[in-house]
């Protein structure tokens, strides 16, 4: 039987990548590390190099997140006392772990999409609605989401009113406001919008009598959004898909500062702010990990409702533990300020999110 003869391997007689000159025919480059295979790139070469580097486990990848996740703060303390050559950078890790989030859960969502598409099933209920009195959905748009909000105030305060006579009827002050929010102008134009979706903006300012400016024709254009929001769900998922890619990079501005606040929290420990910003990108970073393990296992197996109970207590506990093991502070003290930080970086995403979500409106 012939053996087929193998391709001999052409070596160069100097690194194509720093000119270093080989002396013995070298398979490295002893100078850059890098392999002595000549310039041309087949496709096995290509993907042989694209894979191994994320499923090999001598790559930093997986030696940076196997211990990032079951050993909270080890790698964090690792590289601030300078073991770096074995774990990924903290930021660069951070940032693909986010992409890969946010990749999983708009794929997830278009399949759902698509899922409802082929099954024929209806699209998910606007945000605001209300059982009418045969048990049907109905989908409220401004103008009559105003006249059921104020309906019930009124009537409550009717209600509030005849119970104590020795206090003066509030129910004209109510009527004044509710005439006041009528002749204001984005009532009239939410009313008219609803009558008239398709109409331009223009067209809509000259049949109201209302002075076509910038901040006219701003108002008219989020009231347009705000009623196709509620009438419609791909305009509700669309809204949604910017909100998140806003959030996603508002955390490159959140997270500074929150390292700010926890530097000042740590203020007698002798850490620099870069030393506790690692930290922050490998908590966070680990969040996104299990965000993304619980939106998978959510979207493989939907009856799964504890999902978010056990995500979050699994998260809290980790921070807990990376912070004692990283500040190396008593549990005490570790306790203390393990509330007091997640207070705050609560509020600062409360606030942060308020004011993404007001750019993203317009913007939008």
């Amino acid at each position: 039987m012939i053996k087929k003869n193998k391709v001999p391997v052409v070596r160069d007689a100097n690194c194509l990548n720093c000119g270093c000159p080989f002396t013995n025919n070298e398979k490295f480059c002893p100078e850059c590390g890098q392999k002595n295979r000549g310039k041309k790139i087949t496709l096995a070469t290509f993907l042989r190099e694209l894979f191994a580097g994320f499923f090999s486990l001598d790559t930093k990848f997986w030696r940076t997140l196997i211990p990032l996740l079951i050993n909270p703060g080890k790698v964090s303390k690792d590289y601030i006392e300078g073991k770096r050559v074995r774990y990924t950078n903290p930021f660069r890790f951070y940032l693909a772990t986010t992409i890969i989030f946010f990749l999983i859960l708009g794929a997830i969502n278009s399949y759902d999409h698509f899922e409802r598409l082929r099954k024929g099933t209806p699209e998910k209920s606007s945000p605001i609605s209300v059982n009418n009195e045969n048990n049907q959905e109905k989908i409220l748009s401004i103008g009559q989401l105003h006249d059921l909000v104020f309906g019930e105030i009124k009537i409550n305060q009717k209600k509030l009113d005849s119970l104590n006579q020795n206090k003066k009827d509030s129910v004209p002050q109510l009527d004044s406001i509710v005439n006041n929010y009528n002749n204001s102008t984005f009532y009239k134009l939410s009313k008219f919008e609803e009558k008239n979706p398709t109409l331009s903006s223009e067209k809509s300012l000259d049949s109201l009598g209302i002075e076509k400016n910038f901040s006219n024709r701003f108002l008219y254009s989020k009231v347009k959004l705000v009623n196709s929001y509620l009438r419609s769900d791909e305009e509700h998922s669309k809204f949604n898909k910017q909100l998140y890619s806003h959030i996603s990079i508002s955390l490159f501005v959140l997270l500074p500062l929150f390292t700010l606040f926890l530097s000042f929290i740590y203020i007698r420990r002798k850490f620099t702010y870069v030393e506790h910003l690692v930290f922050v990108f490998h908590v966070q970073t680990v969040f996104f990990l299990l965000a993304s393990i619980f939106y998978i296992i959510g979207f493989i197996n939907k009856s799964s409702n504890n999902l978010p109970t056990i995500f979050s207590i699994l998260f809290l506990l980790y921070l807990f533990i990376a912070m004692k093991k990283f500040y190396g502070q008593s549990f005490f003290k570790t306790l203390f300020k393990y509330f007091i930080i997640n207070t705050v970086f609560v509020t600062l995403m409360f606030f942060g999110i308020v004011i993404v979500w007001a750019i993203t409106f317009a913007l939008y």
